[in-house]
């Protein structure tokens, strides 16, 4: 695994890379105090890959997940997407204590 330090000062953190990672996010999540509700925000091309990896270990370590998925591509980095993420996250009842991945 690589790790890669994103320098931001006192919100700086670090980013893990590597194979086998996505089983292990629960865990690592669960670690941080974060609430119990989440989102998985991912294109349509990723989905296919790895949202279900991502929102089995969410799930079992204890999560309650929202799957959204938008368009693949330059056309869904919009207001337009980014609006309607929102509207599903409120559909949904994330609120402050929950967080996105």
């Amino acid at each position: 695994m690589r790790m890669v330090q994103v320098p931001l000062g006192e919100r700086s953190y670090s980013i893990q890379i590597g194979k086998g990672l996505l089983p292990r996010l629960g865990r690592a999540c669960a670690g941080l105090g974060l609430g119990r509700r989440c989102a998985i925000v991912t294109d349509t091309n990723v989905a296919r890959r790895h949202a279900g990896a991502v929102e089995a270990s969410l799930r079992a370590a204890g999560f309650d997940t929202v799957r959204i998925v938008i368009p693949a591509g330059e056309g869904a980095k919009s207001l337009r997407v980014v609006a309607r993420c929102l509207d599903e996250l409120a559909a949904h009842r994330l609120e402050g204590a929950s967080f996105i991945v």
